[in-house]
């Protein structure tokens, strides 16, 4: 009944904006009051957590979004819609929350796992239990440690602190230098993807096949005629066929990077003395580099197709003025200007 409700009320507020006679405060005045039929009704006061979200998927949902594909509503009633939502859901009473996710789950697990135990310290995990509850338990021991006569060991203050738990249980981890030059807007994002995977050492050369077991019929290089093995090292360092993609490479940019690999030579533009956008260029020619050839191997080894190395030379030229000419407008270019406009002009 209060469906039908709102949808003439909906009806008449299309009507008003269709010919401009309300602004936006008192659509979302309107708005407003739509959502609150719908939430304050008798039977919707009393329903469950998952009685709420229920009404939300079916019925509030529905209706603005079908409304939506009428009439073009304004951002910030979106907003208060999913304000209204959320409020209903997790119940609110003079802006405090009734529920909140913690309770929500320790009542769960409280009510399925913990039944007699007074406590997760002495709870003894079940065996038919789930694979994430077992996990949780496991780290029991680790957490003990944290604590000293109920104390939290970790801060200062003694105040737990989610972060400082997270970064024990997950221990020290290196960070890699040159992450920032691998994943920069200068590169496309399949050329991202390939130079992490080649850093990775998970690119699938016909070595790394032979290792893993798996049947190879040629393990040749297929990119030239020295019949060697197809490394990740032949394959990006020694290859008669990169070595003169990089030898025109080196003559656009007017710079010697030498092909030893993509990890050594993002190290080694790291610590150039260039500024920080030029050094994203480089690394982003590298990683065009290391996509061409491997497609270039993939076509040959797959598709037959012999790739020469003028036609890739240009179409790595074209990717990297093309996306410089995206970025020319931000701030970062200004302090290799020169730089840029030999790439764009040669």
């Amino acid at each position: 009944m209060y469906v039908h409700h709102i949808n003439n009320m909906f009806i008449h507020l299309r009507r008003k904006v269709h010919y401009r006679q309300e602004q936006t405060p008192t659509l979302e005045l309107e708005v407003r009051y739509l959502l609150e039929i719908s939430i304050t009704v008798a039977y919707s006061k009393q329903l469950s957590y998952a009685g709420r979200l229920q009404v939300i998927n079916a019925v509030l949902f529905s209706i603005y979004s079908f409304w939506g594909t009428v009439f073009i509503l304004p951002q910030s009633i979106l907003k208060e819609v999913d304000k209204k939502c959320r409020a209903f859901l997790w119940g609110c009473n003079t802006g405090k929350k009734k529920i909140a996710l913690e309770s929500l789950w320790l009542k769960w697990i409280h009510g399925i796992y913990i039944k007699t135990d007074a406590s997760i310290w002495t709870h003894k995990v079940p065996t038919d239990c789930n694979w994430y509850w077992k996990k949780l338990n496991g780290i029991k021991i680790l957490m003990q440690g944290w604590y000293n006569q109920g104390r939290y060991l970790l801060t200062q203050s003694g105040n737990y602190s989610i972060t400082r738990s997270y970064l024990a249980l997950m221990g020290y981890r290196p960070k890699m230098r040159t992450a920032e030059l691998i994943w920069t807007s200068m590169s496309l994002p399949k050329h991202r993807f390939m130079v992490w995977l080649a850093v990775q050492g998970r690119l699938l050369t016909q070595e790394r096949k032979v290792r893993m077991n798996i049947p190879v019929e040629d393990v040749a290089c297929c990119l030239c005629d020295e019949q060697v093995m197809e490394t990740t090292v032949h394959l990006f360092e020694e290859c008669k066929w990169t070595l003169a993609v990089w030898h025109e490479i080196n003559q656009w940019t007017r710079t010697k990077i030498q092909s030893n690999g993509i990890t050594r030579m993002l190290d080694r533009i790291k610590v150039k003395h260039w500024v920080q956008f030029k050094k994203e260029i480089m690394a982003a020619i590298c990683g065009a580099v290391l996509y061409h050839t491997w497609r270039a191997r993939n076509w040959t080894k797959f598709k037959g197709r012999n790739v020469h190395t003028e036609e890739v030379v240009l179409q790595i030229k074209k990717e990297v003025i093309e996306r410089l000419s995206l970025l020319n407008k931000s701030k970062k270019p200004h302090k290799c200007r020169d730089f840029i406009q030999h790439l764009l002009c040669n």
